[in-house]
């Protein structure tokens, strides 16, 4: 028994016509006859009743078919796998991130990534939340690590890292020597801010109205050293993740607690498909088992696999 035996079979059951069933799987007729001939000579037993007018299968013929498309459905899974494998070695992954990933230690998964899996070339492009998030939506990139997971039906959003917000003062600042400090606390201080379009800034603005205020921003910049230096200087405070500060130890700078907590969450997002390019999918599973890895190894950690397992079970191949 041959795989193109089962092929011509299946197109006969089809159309109930050697010749329309030969037309659509580019052979002669003769040869579609004779290939199954052979393949009932083998079973020792007739899977269709020919007359002059009319192909019908018979009873066995019928339960034939039935494995046959099974058959024939279990192979070609098995050519999509392979050609996923195929895709990892010599694929293409496109992350968007958000510039402050630098500060954690999501650098550790991307190069463990590329580590296990030489054969992917991964490009990143760094932009704020609301612009990975349209360039995510019109395709421009495979997956967005950003810190806005709002409802949305167009994409998929997975946790990486919990963490929370605290305010960066000078050293002379009236506030500096406070063990923590209310938000409402922060209504006459002068801000400097993430852009409007990042995730960090939209959290903190809704803290505020929250409170029943808005923060006044003096000045809008996206890179950390430049916020932090201008704090330094004593030109305003900020806000910042407590990770993203947490490796300062400039004496001129003080590192102050929220309450209420302001909670910052970075995702992983995705288009909300099915039909996801194959090293996407290698990503995203993998980014699972590494979760659960650093989970194991850390006493306080501060990533979570919450959703990642269950909803990554479909996604082949299995690593």
């Amino acid at each position: 028994m041959e795989m193109h035996q089962l092929e011509y079979v299946l197109a006969v059951a089809k159309h109930n016509n050697f010749t329309r069933a030969a037309e659509e799987i580019r052979t002669s007729q003769s040869s579609l006859s004779q290939q199954i001939g052979k393949l009932e000579n083998e079973l020792g037993i007739s899977l269709f009743m020919r007359t002059t007018r009319s192909v019908q299968l018979t009873p066995a013929g019928a339960e034939f078919v039935t494995h046959a498309k099974r058959i024939m459905a279990e192979v070609a899974k098995a050519r999509l796998c392979i050609n996923e494998y195929v895709s990892i070695e010599k694929g293409n992954l496109t992350l968007g991130v958000i510039a402050v990933v630098g500060h954690s230690n999501i650098p550790k998964l991307i190069v463990s990534f590329q580590n296990n899996f030489p054969g992917i070339k991964m490009t990143l492009i760094e932009e704020q939340c609301e612009e990975l998030l349209r360039m995510l939506h019109a395709s421009k990139i495979d997956v967005a690590i950003c810190q806005i997971a709002k409802p949305d039906p167009n994409f998929q959003f997975y946790p990486l890292l919990n963490d929370k917000m605290v305010l960066v003062t000078n050293h002379t600042h009236p506030l500096a020597n406070r063990k923590s400090v209310d938000i409402k606390e922060l209504e006459n201080e002068k801000f400097i801010l993430t852009p409007p379009t990042s995730g960090h800034y939209m959290d903190f603005q809704n803290a505020c109205q929250a409170a029943g205020f808005a923060p006044k921003v003096i000045v809008s910049c996206a890179i950390v050293k430049t916020m932090l230096g201008l704090v330094r200087e004593d030109l305003g405070v900020t806000v910042l993740s407590s990770h993203v500060v947490a490796a300062e130890r400039d004496p001129n700078i003080r590192i102050i607690p929220i309450t209420p907590t302001i909670h910052r969450r970075t995702v992983l997002a995705v288009r909300n498909n099915d039909d996801l390019p194959p090293t996407l999918k290698v990503f995203l599973k993998y980014t699972s088992q590494w979760i659960n890895t650093q989970n194991s190894v850390t006493e306080q950690p501060k990533v979570t696999a919450m959703n990642f397992n269950s909803e990554l079970q479909r996604f082949r191949p299995a690593l």
